[in-house]
């Protein structure tokens, strides 16, 4: 009991707590080497989101697509744009598919939180293809065409740009200040 109170009360440098710790268990007879690790996690409210995170999606992988709306469904609610993940997971799944069917190769989605005047973050998705994406009307029985509306829709912005012999369509969302 007296350890958990240390741990609770201790000091915030882990190297301190550390110390401590050892102290109190010589102060009890430890003869033997101790060793001992401590990790100090910080309280999700304390997080800030940074740097980015990317994931391959292999053509031709039935599970590559499942992978990926979890990393992104994940991700985005540990940067605490929970009110938004719905949406962007759905642009992104969009983004995926389209780059799957529309082009030879594999697709590269990349999440990323952008400093600015307010908190946005973004979702990038790459291909091989050079050739531009195009809104197409989708009829009433259409089962395809709606991709690029439905981005359009949900994004706060989104475009296209060249990246290399490819492109990446990317698309950006508003998200509140964490409290």
């Amino acid at each position: 009991r007296a350890l958990v109170d240390m741990i609770g009360a201790g000091p915030d440098d882990v190297r301190d707590l550390a110390d401590q710790l050892i102290a109190m268990a010589e102060e009890r007879g430890g003869d033997d080497d101790v060793a001992l690790l401590v990790l100090r996690r910080r309280a999700l409210a304390e997080r800030r989101p940074e740097g980015r995170v990317q994931h391959h999606v292999a053509p031709g992988d039935p599970e590559a697509l499942t992978r990926a709306r979890h990393m992104i469904r994940a991700t985005v609610r540990s940067w605490g744009a929970r009110e938004r993940s719905d949406e962007i997971e759905l642009v992104a799944d969009e983004l995926i598919t389209n780059a799957l069917m529309h082009t030879e190769g594999a697709a590269v989605v990349t999440l990323r939180v952008l400093s600015g005047s307010d908190r946005r973050l973004r979702v990038e998705v790459e291909d091989s293809s050079s050739a531009l994406p195009r809104r197409r009307e989708p009829g009433e029985q259409g089962v395809s065409g709606r991709g690029l509306l439905l981005v359009d829709r949900l994004t706060d912005v989104w475009g296209v740009e060249a990246r290399g012999g490819g492109k990446c369509l990317w698309s950006e969302f508003v998200m509140d200040e964490p409290e």
